[in-house]
């Protein structure tokens, strides 16, 4: 059943999830053990002195709650990912959410610090959606509805609900993995009598 689904048991394709959620952890033990305060590297919204944070936002969370939330959801939406393309793909798919919604908030989020994966998280919800929209396998059809009808509430935080919450991440994280799943559209094989 998982194969025809094309989510393959294999623990090499799993190597980059795997990475990215060490990273995440390793970043956030670090900034403890070290008694560092990395939040101070999120995204700042238009101050080029936390460019920076276009790329660091998904490695920083605020306190243990934050990180583990963030994990649980990132380790499913991922392994669906990663289960149906290569680690590298993978990877890259993370890096390109990361960059364009980080610039997204740079742009036009409000002005206070905005860190955390959950930008991340809402990027593989919106890919995974919109994959099974515009792949034109039945599989994807099937994954996509599973992830809706189990996650779908998620879909409202994308909108201002919480002072405390980077609904621009979410947004602007969902937005870049519409964005990439498009783009990522396989080309129609073509048929011939």
């Amino acid at each position: 059943m998982f194969r025809r689904l094309g989510l393959v048991p294999d623990r090499r394709k799993l190597s980059g999830l795997l990475f990215l959620v060490l990273l995440i952890w390793g970043t956030y033990l670090a900034g403890v053990l070290l008694s560092k305060d990395l939040l101070q590297y999120g995204i700042l919204p238009r101050d080029w002195g936390n460019i920076s944070g276009v790329l660091a936002w998904p490695f920083l969370h605020a306190d243990l709650t934050h990180l583990g939330n963030n994990t649980l959801t990132l380790l499913v939406f991922g392994a669906i990912i990663s289960l149906r393309s290569s680690s590298s793909e993978f990877l890259l798919l993370s890096f390109m959410i990361t960059l364009y919604a980080g610039l997204g908030v740079w742009l036009m989020g409000r002005p206070y610090l905005h860190v955390g994966a959950s930008g991340l998280v809402f990027g593989y919800f919106g890919y995974i959606m919109t994959r099974g929209i515009y792949d034109g396998r039945i599989s994807s059809v099937l994954i996509s509805t599973v992830v809706m009808l189990l996650f779908g509430g998620m879909i409202w935080g994308i909108l201002p609900t919480d002072a405390r919450v980077s609904w621009e991440g979410h947004l602007f994280g969902f937005l870049a993995g519409v964005v990439l799943a498009v783009r990522h559209k396989p080309k129609r094989r073509r048929r011939y009598a």
